[in-house]
């Protein structure tokens, strides 16, 4: 998606220029000069990363994570530990994570079966070219949650890719957290968590296509739980680093999502037109805030506050959010081209009609 909402980006990048060899080499990778420069600096920044790493001394790491000048140079360095990340030999084991988004109502706390349908899955992908590794793979006893995923660092699963016996012991160490559906609605991500051999690499980021639905017939009939009404979307097996990622990412937009349908609905039941206000808020988020069209209208507001990660392309997220607004038949829309700050209350429909910006659905002027 080439387009662009004119949404400020409020991220804090930093502008202090530090002397770090890994910022050196994504710069360069960034904006080549040359082929063999390119080579050199994805080699170099490859080869750098995993030293720190096996020497278990990633400050410098660390810091140019921190002190990435902008998002390029960030995914970078993000998908060079990545491959670093990787098994490499047959000795190494490939660590994979299936992110699994659980978007549940009930009306008490219920808890679920934390468990891994190991069989079930293998099952479902028994027709891919790629299906015998499935019947292999070391499955963690119960599956993972975001919390304790994100909190592995890098240098952990460096150490835990070394041979079978070290992944095991490093599986088993995890802490076990119950999965629960709490009073209400929430969303959620838990992660299938496992190590197999470098067999089961083809099988990583590959597109569920006719596996999604049977995939997602698994999981909704192992989760399935009195109570409570669940409904589950499993995303493609990943890498850990790439799965927690694009797991939290699904998790946020599923939210947004689950927040605008029942905002709608809310709005509508009261007054004739819905009025959305998108806008950038200084520290790095966008909201989403729902009301009548109409001052004469007006409700309490409902606003959806998506904190941005380094990574998140707000255009994407802009585009999706439009998207559903158009599925909902919602067209008084008013994107707003200047951020708002941290004290200020995002305004009305109404109100936001006299600021700077525009509808996305018809056009870009002022």
């Amino acid at each position: 998606m080439n387009t662009s909402y004119c949404l400020p980006d409020t991220r804090a990048y930093p502008t202090d220029h530090i002397q770090n060899e890994l910022l050196l080499h994504a710069a360069n990778l960034v904006t080549p000069t040359s082929k063999a420069q390119t080579t050199l600096a994805r080699e170099s920044l490859q080869a750098e990363i995993t030293r720190m790493l096996a020497q278990n001394n990633y400050t410098n790491l660390s810091v140019a994570m921190a002190m990435a000048a902008n998002r390029d140079i960030y995914n970078i360095l993000w998908d060079t530990m990545e491959a670093v990340l990787q098994a490499h030999n047959q000795t190494e084991v490939q660590w994979l994570a299936l992110p699994v988004i659980v978007v549940g109502g009930a009306k008490e706390n219920i808890r679920l079966p934390d468990t891994i349908p190991a069989t079930a899955i293998a099952e479902t992908f028994k027709n891919q070219p790629w299906s015998e590794p499935w019947n292999k793979i070391h499955w963690a006893a119960h599956l993972i949650s975001d919390t304790v995923l994100t909190h592995i660092k890098a240098n952990q699963w460096f150490a835990a890719k070394q041979n079978p016996q070290l992944a095991t012991e490093f599986l088993n160490q995890l802490p076990h957290t119950p999965l629960s559906v709490e009073s209400g609605q929430s969303v959620q991500v838990f992660y299938a968590l496992g190590f197999a051999s470098t067999d089961i690499q083809p099988a990583l980021n590959y597109n569920l296509a006719d596996t999604a639905l049977p995939l997602m017939q698994v999981w909704h009939t192992h989760l399935a739980t009195n109570g409570t009404t669940l409904f589950i979307n499993p995303l493609s097996p990943q890498s850990p680093l790439n799965a927690l990622r694009t797991g939290n990412a699904m998790r946020l937009r599923m939210a947004c999502d689950v927040f605008t349908t029942n905002a709608i609905r809310t709005i509508r039941l009261q007054s004739p037109r819905v009025g959305v206000v998108i806008a950038a808020q200084e520290g790095g988020k966008i909201l989403f805030g729902f009301n009548a069209a109409d001052s004469a209208f007006e409700l309490q507001p409902q606003t959806f506050h998506w904190p941005l990660t380094q990574t998140d392309n707000i255009d994407s997220i802009v585009q999706n959010f439009i998207d559903l607004l158009a599925e909902c038949q919602v067209e008084n829309i008013r994107l707003l081209h200047e951020p708002i700050s941290i004290q200020t209350q995002l305004p009305s429909y109404a109100q936001s009609i006299s600021m700077i910006g525009h509808n996305p659905l018809f056009s870009r002027s002022h």
